[in-house]
């Protein structure tokens, strides 16, 4: 199968399980295993101004890292790199939150059942910040992954690090009370499936370009 029917094919299966974990989390306190992985994750890391000043560490990557992969891309030359991370994240950034938490109305975690280190407004499902990471990390994996042998260990240091603050990002929301770790999921699956709709997008300008290539040679 071509690279741009495997991301379609993976487009609509990210779209189809978020889809059913939201219907599962419609307007619902935890789902099963959401309570104990809250309390497992705050129990291992108690609370504490160096715990608190890591988690925002953490946020500030998230929040500036998109800027610094289209910084790198147009720096390296790479048009087609940087666009792709513009269309990648600035929809999820501006529209994410606000087109699909209303969907599902969940609320957030309570005091009642987690300790809450940072209150968060509005809705919870799908988590903001997991639909930004995965936005923004999963389009850098994918490119570090197209410089494939010719990036080497650069390549496979910009996806160890990528795939760490996205796992990172997650856990610090669950860890300070603001989502469930299904919300992160969401997120991610949402996400995902846009990007995976882009993914199999770029794939196929770049069959097509190669395609024309091999005409004019």
């Amino acid at each position: 199968m071509k690279p741009y029917l495997v991301f379609l094919v993976a487009a609509a299966l990210f779209l189809l399980v978020a889809v059913l974990l939201g219907l599962q989390a419609k307007g619902a306190g935890p789902l099963p295993g959401d309570l104990e992985f809250s309390r497992a994750i705050q129990s291992v890391l108690p609370p504490g101004e160096a715990i608190r000043q890591f988690w925002v560490v953490v946020g500030e990557m998230l929040r500036y890292s998109p800027y610094l992969a289209v910084a790198l891309a147009l720096g390296l030359r790479k048009w087609d790199w940087a666009a792709l991370l513009i269309v990648a994240c600035l929809p999820i950034a501006l529209f994410g939150e606000t087109q699909l938490k209303p969907l599902f109305n969940r609320p957030r975690p309570t005091e009642e059942l987690v300790t809450i280190i940072q209150a968060a407004k509005g809705l919870s499902f799908p988590s903001g910040a997991a639909l930004n990471a995965m936005a923004v990390y999963g389009t850098t994996i994918y490119l570090s992954r197209l410089v494939g042998t010719s990036g080497g260990m650069i390549a496979r240091i910009v996806t160890a690090l990528s795939v760490t603050l996205l796992v990172l990002s997650g856990i610090g929301r669950v860890y300070v009370g603001a989502h469930w770790a299904t919300d992160i999921f969401g997120g991610w699956l949402f996400s995902s499936a846009w990007l995976a709709l882009l993914l199999a997008g770029h794939q196929w300008w770049l069959q097509q370009s190669e395609a024309a290539n091999s005409e004019v040679e």
